[in-house]
């Protein structure tokens, strides 16, 4: 009994030394964890900011593109952005390659330094300027009035004052002569004298000219000089000086209605005259020159008119293109969209139904030869493309319904049959 116990006593003493030991290491190593420095929390990871989507709201209105453009415009002059940005986002909507529409957009969406550039000039408004006559005048279009308001940090466009200090973007243009008043022809003298030799002396046309200034004429010419010349210019076959000399001269007599009238009205016949001739960029211009004296629903008609043209010269010659690389398939849709913007393009029709032709006798020779095989579903889906191009084809409708009969009996046959 004595050894049985000795056995238990040994047995308690070396657990106890066991448990011991493993306390005092574990308390070793916390204290030699708190002894050495915490670790510190790793930063937590922003969420990048999400982008917000901008929501246009859903027209309350059902303006055609055209109206939906002259009410942008007459926001757009007034500073009216937000308003301006969901009539042009609409009438796009409606109407994707309304250029007038684009490009007003994207001047309202630009940085106007990296749009313009950083180099500048100082420009005093005189009195009859706008903004849409300043840009036509530096930037060669009337409808920069936009990012030309922005450059200049302009709340409201319209109000423009004589005398306001503005920046245009670029160099300053060396001033042009202006053209002389005609001078009347002096009558024959009564006696001939010899005639002297005598210094040039400074005249109307042969003017003094200093370096980047141009000399004013003595007299400036009046309203009623003004449109007797357009008229006679405009009568003689030349409307493009009619309004050069509208343009230039009546820039100084910027309140007269009658100067403003007429060439509107030219502005307007010149499309016309352009639009008949092909010339259709320079037709765009004059619009557009039209429309910011006088922005009524026919003249924005017109424009649109012509820019959808011109986006049917582009998708033509597109065509042309796929069509020279045997793309025949594509170049038919690119044809049909240049009917889309131009139904009456005749080069288009003519184009498009010999490509038709073409198309359909190839697909007529691909399904008779699966007729033949019996493969049925493919020699119909052949079929069914030929109708979709031509409905009045004189083989396909028939040979159509005979492969739809093959079919059914075969089926009725059964795999085994």
């Amino acid at each position: 009994m004595k050894d049985v116990k000795k056995v238990h006593v040994k047995k308690d003493t070396r657990n106890f030394v066991k448990i011991l030991t493993i306390t005092v290491f574990t308390l070793s190593i916390s204290a030699c964890e708190g002894l050495m420095p915490s670790k510190q929390p790793e930063p937590a990871v922003e969420a990048e900011p999400r982008e917000e989507v901008e929501t246009i709201p859903q027209p309350t209105d059902s303006l055609p593109p055209s109206q939906r453009v002259r009410k942008a415009l007459q926001q757009l002059e007034q500073g009216d952005y937000d308003n301006a940005h969901n009539q042009l986002t609409w009438a796009l909507q409606e109407k994707p390659t309304l250029q007038i529409a684009t490009k007003l957009l994207e001047q309202m969406n630009a940085d106007p330094i990296e749009y313009l550039g950083l180099k500048n000039f100082f420009y005093d408004v005189e009195p009859g300027d706008s903004l849409s006559i300043i840009a036509k005048k530096f930037l060669n279009d009337p409808l920069k009035f936009v990012i030309l308001a922005r450059y200049n940090k302009l709340e409201n466009p319209s109000k423009l004052a004589p005398g306001q200090r503005i920046r245009v973007p670029g160099e300053m243009p060396m001033a042009k002569k202006r053209k002389p008043k005609p001078q009347p022809k002096p009558e024959p003298a009564a006696q001939e004298t010899p005639v002297v030799a005598e210094p040039l002396a400074e005249t109307p046309e042969t003017p003094s000219m200093k370096p980047g200034i141009a000399e004013e004429p003595s007299e400036m010419a009046t309203v009623d000089e003004i449109l007797s010349s357009a008229k006679e210019l405009h009568s003689e076959g030349d409307p493009a000086a009619a309004i050069y000399l509208l343009e230039s001269e009546g820039s100084h007599h910027p309140q007269s209605k009658e100067i403003l009238s007429l060439l509107t009205s030219y502005y307007n016949g010149h499309a016309d005259q352009l639009i008949s001739l092909g010339s259709l960029d320079e037709a765009r211009i004059t619009l557009e020159k039209l429309i910011i004296l006088d922005s009524d629903e026919a003249a924005i008609n017109k424009l649109i008119l012509v820019e959808d043209k011109i986006e049917a010269q582009k998708l033509f010659k597109h065509a042309q293109d796929q069509q020279n690389v045997g793309k025949f398939e594509e170049a038919y849709q690119t044809y049909t969209q240049v009917l889309t913007y131009d139904p009456d393009n005749a080069k288009a029709k003519e184009a498009q139904l010999a490509i038709r032709d073409r198309l359909t006798d190839g697909y007529h020779r691909q399904a008779m030869q699966l007729f033949r095989r019996q493969e049925l579903d493919e020699a119909i889906g052949f079929w069914d493309k030929i109708l979709a191009l031509n409905p009045n084809h004189s083989l396909a409708p028939g040979y159509k319904a005979r492969a739809l009969e093959m079919k059914q009996k075969l089926q009725k046959i059964g795999p085994g049959g």
